[in-house]
């Protein structure tokens, strides 16, 4: 191992430790982080960095598929929503690539609201949208259209790479669960069908969860049947038999207490990768955008219209953000100053 590698291994620890903060206390991220990190065998940020650096191209599109429904509300939830958000924006400014987002309906007035904070333009058309324009795309609740809108979307082109955050995803009997294992298969977008398309099409896939319900979160299904509540085989409400667990599995899996800590997390250690640490967003963007979004309507877990994200209000999620960027910042600065340092501890031998 030499410097730059030792660094990145601990910028991507620091990363991961953030957005595996424990708030609640209840302890399913730490569930979580070991299965999903012993499948990635790094640190998960820098897994899913390298995942999108190496296949993000300029001019070519990325689907983002975010936006969960809340019942009793029928109104989607900030998590997700608006780090894909910021996200979107990050893969134009970062990589010139046209970012499709494809959203429940109720989701399409926050990504206005929360474009005009981080200044792009929204399209609708799949064909035809500008260098800083994001197409957004509602996404049908009907399983019987599901199939025929994904068909339609494929027909405009593939994608570099999808990447799914906070998306819910039906388990093996076609059945969609909130958290506690509540039946909302009739409130959510079907669009882990278009996932499930893409992957059989070989197409590079990223997702982020924070239970298990959401798209991609098979990857390691073994371990959540065995440590998640509600995702043992039974596990669910409804009674559907196999519990609260998405059937669907990912390239790169990133588990974290937040769904939207993560994706943060991944643009902070792009950035690093890319040698460009200006891409993060600061704390006062990620504010804004958590206001925009509330005044839309989009709902905390809790189901109220306010800037929380999963519950957790701004008092926690902006400094996440300030230390994310300021961890990525700091390590060139003193890069003159740590190479002994560097050279000496790997010589001991336990980094290898």
């Amino acid at each position: 191992m030499n410097k730059d590698e030792l660094t990145l291994l601990n910028i991507g620890d620091n990363l991961d430790t953030l957005m595996n903060l424990d708030p609640r206390g209840y302890g399913v991220c730490r569930i979580l982080y070991e299965g999903s990190r012993k499948y990635a065998g790094e640190p998960l940020s820098v897994h899913c960095a390298r995942g999108v650096i190496d296949h993000a191209k300029a001019g070519e599109k990325v689907f983002i598929l975010t936006g969960f429904v809340l019942p009793p509300w029928n109104e989607a939830e900030t998590d997700g929503i608006i780090s894909s958000t910021v996200f979107a924006h990050f893969l134009i400014k970062a990589f010139a690539a046209k970012p499709v987002m494809i959203v429940p309906e109720q989701c399409v007035k926050a990504i206005e609201k929360m474009s005009k904070v981080l200044g792009f333009e929204i399209s609708d058309s799949l064909d035809d949208f500008g260098e800083n324009t994001v197409c957004v795309i509602p996404f049908t609740k009907d399983i019987e259209l599901a199939e025929k809108q994904a068909d339609e979307i494929l027909s405009h082109g593939k994608p570099s790479f999808v990447f799914s955050n906070e998306a819910p995803g039906s388990n093996k009997n076609g059945y969609y669960h909130n958290a506690t294992g509540v039946n909302t298969t009739e409130i959510e977008p079907k669009y882990d069908v278009l996932f499930k398309k893409c992957r059989e099409e070989g197409i590079f896939c990223i997702s982020i969860g924070d239970l298990g319900n959401e798209i991609g979160m098979a990857t390691i299904e073994d371990h959540i049947r065995e440590y998640i509540p509600y995702a043992e085989l039974g596990g669910c409400k409804a009674g559907t038999g196999y519990g609260i667990l998405a059937d669907t599995t990912a390239d790169c899996l990133l588990t974290a207490t937040v769904s939207d800590w993560g994706c943060n997390a991944i643009m902070a250690a792009i950035s690093f990768m890319l040698g460009k640490t200006e891409l993060f967003h600061s704390a006062d963007i990620q504010s804004a955008v958590m206001d925009a979004a509330a005044s839309a309507g989009m709902l905390d877990m809790y189901g109220e219209a306010r800037p929380y994200i999963d519950g957790i209000g701004k008092n926690i999620v902006l400094p996440m953000i300030s230390m994310m960027k300021a961890l990525i910042e700091y390590p060139p600065t003193v890069a003159d100053k740590t190479q002994l340092w560097f050279e000496k501890t790997i010589s001991k031998g336990f980094y290898k």
